[in-house]
């Protein structure tokens, strides 16, 4: 029996595009910061592997996955606060201001980058295999 490959090339990019810039995750150990996706640039190739009818697809992928993101946290005293930070330091900002900083960096990678890992392995993988 042959392989065929059914390209899925345009499908990949499209889903991850919309997977990512429609997600919001929440990062603990933080006062309900969220992680949010302003862009998401998908390229490279995707396609599935299927042996004969019936059989299991095999997704295959060399996907390059460039995103860029922002953390939201409200001050519970000043809601109408708004920060926007890239990790530089404003003139003038006190140890509170680096103490959030540090805060929502280390939430970020103890639980923002975990959950884009599962949000590839799984919703990623599994929609995949169902493109045949």
């Amino acid at each position: 029996m042959s392989w065929q490959e059914v390209n899925r090339n345009k499908w990949s990019k499209a889903f991850l595009t919309d997977l990512f810039t429609t997600a919001s995750i929440t990062l603990e150990g933080t006062e309900d910061a969220k992680m949010s996706f302003f862009r998401a640039d998908v390229t490279g190739d995707c396609s599935l592997a299927m042996k004969n009818e019936g059989a299991l697809p095999r997704p295959m992928f060399e996907l390059k996955l460039e995103l860029d993101w922002k953390v939201e946290q409200k001050d519970i005293s000043s809601p109408q606060m708004r920060l926007v930070c890239d990790n530089q330091l404003p003139p003038g900002a006190g140890a509170g201001f680096k103490d959030l900083i540090d805060k929502l960096n280390e939430a970020v990678r103890k639980h923002g980058l975990p959950e884009i890992s599962r949000m590839l392995a799984d919703e990623f993988i599994a929609a995949l295999k169902k493109q045949v």
